[in-house]
């Protein structure tokens, strides 16, 4: 079976109920397709701790980044609310990801369906 963590948005949990990623997940729709039959599991649904706030100077963001890496999720997918509107990626979420790349896990663009995923369910690429 294998373990999926989303990764949001803080600000996105004023507005987003997470239904939609949820739903694309338990579908198979979405960046979810490219897993088929096979058997997944939600093991965390992460949000950052707001805009500014780095892991290893917010030591609640650190807890979380750990918290993952002790799960040994096999891939994590980035929620569309982690893009802004011109397409580019948060810098904090790109920071939170590259530590979990760092560890040898897949990030994943997108959760459901958005104009703005021309890629969705493609691998983020390291840097």
């Amino acid at each position: 079976m294998k373990k999926i963590v989303m990764l949001t948005c803080q600000k996105a949990t004023g507005y987003c109920t997470g239904a939609a990623c949820l739903q694309a997940f338990h579908s198979r729709t979405g960046s979810f397709a490219q897993y088929e039959d096979e058997e997944l599991q939600v093991v965390a649904f992460m949000h950052c701790n707001g805009c500014g706030v780095m892991p290893k100077t917010d030591e609640g963001l650190q807890e979380k980044v750990d918290r993952i890496l002790q799960i040994h999720p096999d891939a994590v997918h980035l929620g569309v609310c982690t893009m802004y509107k011109d397409g580019t990626r948060c810098p904090v979420i790109e920071n939170i990801y590259s530590i979990f790349q760092e560890h040898g896990i897949p990030i994943i663009n997108g959760t459901h369906n958005s104009a703005r995923l021309t890629d969705i369910g493609a691998p983020i690429p390291q840097k």
